[in-house]
This record gives C-alpha cells, structure tokens and sequence, in this order.
C-alpha cells in the first residue's frame, strides 16, 4: 500500500516555515493536534479557504481567522 500511495501523483509540502507558522497557529489557537495547525497553515499558505468538519476546531478560529468555514453551514 505505500508504494502504491508514494506513487500517487500528489504534491506533498513541507518547509520550516511551515512548521513554524503550525507552531504559532497551535500556540495562538490552544489547538491539541498538530495536524490541524499544519492543515490550517498549509491553507494559510497556498490561499486556499479551509474547510472542517470538526466543529470545536471552527468554532476555536473561524471569527479570527475568516476563511476558514464549517461545512454544513451556509
């Protein structure tokens, strides 16, 4: 199965400062999991809105942070 999925043709992304901008994100955030700060900084970075389904996490950034959406609302 992984090298069926290493041959996948998706981009995969990682950088300091991404693992930076995560970090403040967590921190600012008081979010538990790390791969929610790194999807939302990931987000950050390409411009791309952020969609969730994880309504604690929403509720927690998305007055702060105005792309990021709740799925389910309109």
């Amino acid at each position: 199965m992984l090298d069926l999925a290493l041959r996948l043709d998706v981009e995969r992304v990682s950088d300091g400062e991404l693992h930076r901008r995560a970090l403040q994100l967590a921190r600012a955030f008081s979010l538990p999991a790390a791969y929610d700060a790194h999807y939302l900084a990931l987000a950050e970075q390409l411009g791309a809105d952020f969609w969730t389904a994880d309504l604690r996490l929403a509720r927690a950034i998305q007055d702060r942070l105005p792309w990021v959406h709740r799925l389910g609302e309109s």
